[in-house]
């Protein structure tokens, strides 16, 4: 078992985490705290998270889609421990249990429905606790590899909000050329 901590700070929110490394099984367990701020003008009725490792379920994802149009069929045929995927246990806002669903065209985006409007500059703590099953590292380079883990947005991490939502799947690009934004409910 491998046990790590890391803290992140983009922009003004902040991420920390603890992890631990299952290697016989490559699946992390994951405690993490999201600190949102709203840097908008515009009150706030949810929140959005890339859940990346998502992109990894099935042959249904936005990822394995793209690889066929690309010829690349080894990710649509993969067996199912090859894939990785995301288990999220809890979430909570501000330590109250809430509601959460994965979007239907894109399972690897985590919409957050929050119980209280976020209002412009202020700030919500986002608290989870999940597992994530590393992939094997020969759909993207990421992941489980014969060497040990090379790892790449492998944790939730919250959408940008400007002007709308921003969302992304993970299509292994390194553009943010595929940014979508999603119309809030405010």
């Amino acid at each position: 078992f491998l046990l790590f901590s890391l803290a992140i700070n983009a922009q003004e929110n902040k991420i920390k985490m603890k992890a631990s490394l299952d290697d016989e099984n490559a699946i992390l367990t994951i405690q993490q705290d999201i600190v949102f701020y709203n840097k908008s003008n515009q009150a706030l009725n949810e929140v959005y998270l890339h859940n990346w490792p998502n992109s990894y379920k099935n042959n249904k994802t936005k990822l394995s889609k793209r690889f066929i149009e690309d010829y690349k069929k080894t990710m649509y045929f993969a067996k199912a421990e090859d894939r990785g995927f995301s288990n999220i246990l809890n979430l909570s806002v501000d330590y109250e249990t809430t509601d959460f669903e994965e979007l239907h065209d894109e399972i690897d985006v985590i919409k957050i429905n929050l119980k209280k409007v976020l209002l412009p500059k202020d700030s919500i703590t986002i608290t989870s606790s999940y597992t994530i099953k590393i992939p094997n590292a020969k759909f993207t380079g990421y992941g489980k590899n014969a060497e040990g883990y090379h790892l790449r947005f492998w944790y939730l991490t919250p959408a940008v909000y400007q002007n709308g939502w921003n969302t992304m799947s993970n299509l292994n690009t390194v553009s943010y050329t595929h940014l979508r934004a999603h119309e809030t409910d405010s």
